[in-house]
This record gives structure tokens, sequence and C-alpha cells, in this order.
């Protein structure tokens, strides 16, 4: 099997000839001319792409970007204008510093935007980028956060969020509101148009949210939006990256096809065995901790094989992934995690 049909196999549930493993492109383009990739690629990992197979316009938006350096640092400062009133936001070395949300009256403009910002489908180039590495790369379909993820993780950070969400909880809930209405038709267009897995790249971590937060706003979204994907032949992922004990048994309620990026303690607060007892019907694609890359090349082995018998003793339903990190020694890591994945078949 090449990494396609690997993937292939995971996403429905089959076994494939081996524990499929597969890099972000984001972790992979800055080294991607080093030679060592194709011999990685021949023994069997893979690239994933992620693709928004839709456009976003919005109608009156005026956007102004200044960049400049200061004590050293590189600042990139974003201005949209609208006309109920203007927002901003701005960066160190691309690292967000300053959110868009910081009163309410920044909530009523982002709203204002939210509302003249119209979607429409954008199928023509999915999958090009892939070329690059074929037939090493697979392309996804980004379906983005859902409402509550997208104001806490783009709009106001975690800071902010957690105090908007009892100071200023009527425009959090409008901008939220407006937000779940292009949301359904991100869900609408992606439906009809190409990939097999979708991704939800919610960065959701349970202890920033909680149990009474995801039981109100995320729950009911994926209980909405998740059956017209999967009725539509779509593998549903949710990028969960972080905790998740706290919110395990909804998580197990949600019609969740795969969660992306789990990751074990000390990052997790779940081993994959624990999550493969409380979710026993989805699939896992997990991303291995970056201090393990640097384990002694026995060590690395034996942890990877062991999660493999935690979570997929079968052989199904387990897929491993670089989604955080890219380790600095990635040159020799790599390949022991693929020798150890050959033992897998």
């Amino acid at each position: 099997m090449n990494i396609r049909e690997r993937l292939e196999a995971f996403w429905a549930g089959e076994r494939p000839d081996e524990i499929p493993y597969t890099v972000y492109h984001t972790k992979w383009q800055d080294v991607k001319h080093d030679l060592a990739w194709k011999q990685m690629f021949a023994n069997g990992l893979g690239v994933t792409f992620k693709e928004e197979p839709f456009k976003q316009e919005c109608r009156g938006l005026e956007v102004r970007q200044s960049n400049f350096m200061e004590n050293g640092v590189h600042r990139r400062r974003v201005t949209w204008r609208t006309a109920v009133g203007e927002i901003s936001a701005t960066w160190a070395n691309d690292w967000q510093q300053e959110y868009w949300l910081k009163t309410p009256a920044d909530y009523r403009v982002m709203t204002h935007i939210v509302k003249h910002t119209t979607l429409t489908p954008s199928y023509e180039t999915f999958g090009e980028a892939e070329k690059e590495v074929e037939p090493y790369g697979v392309t996804w379909s980004l379906l983005g956060r859902t409402p509550l993820q997208e104001i806490l993780v783009d709009y106001a950070g975690l800071e902010n969020f957690s105090f908007h969400l009892f100071d200023y909880e009527a425009e959090v809930r409008e901008l939220y509101t407006a937000l779940l209405e292009n949301f359904r038709r991100k869900v609408e267009i992606v439906a009809e148009g190409p990939g097999r897995f979708v991704s939800n790249l919610e960065n959701f971590t349970a202890e920033t949210l909680g149990p009474k937060r995801y039981r109100e706003f995320l729950l009911p979204v994926y209980q909405e939006c998740f059956p017209i994907l999967q009725q539509a032949g779509k593998i549903v992922g949710c990028h969960y990256d972080g905790q998740t004990a706290s919110c395990k048994d909804l998580i197990a309620r949600a019609p969740i096809d795969l969660i992306e990026s789990l990751t074990p303690p000390p990052e997790g607060d779940q081993t994959l065995a624990a999550c493969r007892t409380v979710w026993r019907d989805k699939l896992f694609w997990s991303n291995i901790n970056v201090s393990a890359y640097q384990l002694p090349r026995r060590e690395l082995q034996k942890l990877v094989l062991e999660r493999v018998e935690e979570a997929a003793p079968d052989g199904r339903g387990l897929a491993f992934e670089i989604s955080e990190v890219l380790p600095e020694n990635w040159r020799e890591s790599i390949p022991i995690v693929l020798e150890a994945l050959k033992e897998t078949g």
C-alpha cells in the first residue's frame, strides 16, 4: 500500500498493511528540500495538506497592514475597517500578540464583518499542492473551527475570552450566532466538494472550556452539522491536541469519526489506552510527543509499539502524525518510528 491507500483503509476502519504515519505540510515545508525526505517517503511517510474548498469575501471591508521593526522584533499590525468601526491585531515574529476583540464595540464590528461575509465554493485547485510530493501527499478538506472555538482561538485569545464570556456575554452570543450561520454554509460547501477527510481544526483542550460550555456550545453544533458531512461520505476529524479527560463522556456522545492530533501525557491527560476505553468506535490520529523523539532508538521503538498495542491491537483505528512541532533530530528519529511501524504489518 502507498500512504493514500493506508489512510483510506484507516478512515474506513479497515486494517492497512501497516499503521500510517504522516507529517503536516506546515512542519515539513521549511526543510522540504533536504534529500533525507526521499528515503523516508519511500519507507512509508506521508505529507498532509489542508485546503479550504471555499472562498470568503466580506463586502465593504478595508484591510490595512503595516510592518515595522521594534527592539529587533519584526512586528505586523493589521486593521479591518468597516462602516461601523474598525478592529486591529498585531503579531511579533508571526506570533499573535494582540487579538481582534478587546471591547464590546470590537464584538459589534466583528459581528458586522461576519454578517457581510459571503461564502462560495472553490473546488478548482483543490489538491494541487500535494502534487509537489506525489504520490506521498494527501489533501484534507479544511472546515475550520466551530463558532465558539473560532472566537476563543482566532479573535479574542484565551485570556480575553475568559473574561468576555462573563463580562460581554450578550456580545459573545451575538457573534456566535452570526458565525454559526457561516459555519452551516461551510458545511454545505464542504459536503458537496472534494476530499474524503474533513478537518475541524478546533485546537480544543478541555481545561480552557470545560464540560458545561462543551455541552452548550460545541456538542449541538457537532450534532447538527457533522451528520451532513457523514451522509456525503466524509470522515470528520476534530483537532483535539490538548487535555480531554473532563469532557471525555461528552466527546464519546459527539458524532465525531476521528480525534486528530490526540496527544498522550504529558501534553495531554489521557493515555491512548484510556482513550480507547471511552471512545471505542472513534479513529485516533495520534501525535507522538515531541520529547519522545529524543529517546534512544530502542526506547522510541518500544514506545511506538506500546501505543499501537494500547489503541489498535488489531491494527485498526490508529495512525500517527507530526502535527505540533517537527523534532530537531527528525532526520534520525522519524526513520526509527517508520522502522517500528514496519512491525505492525
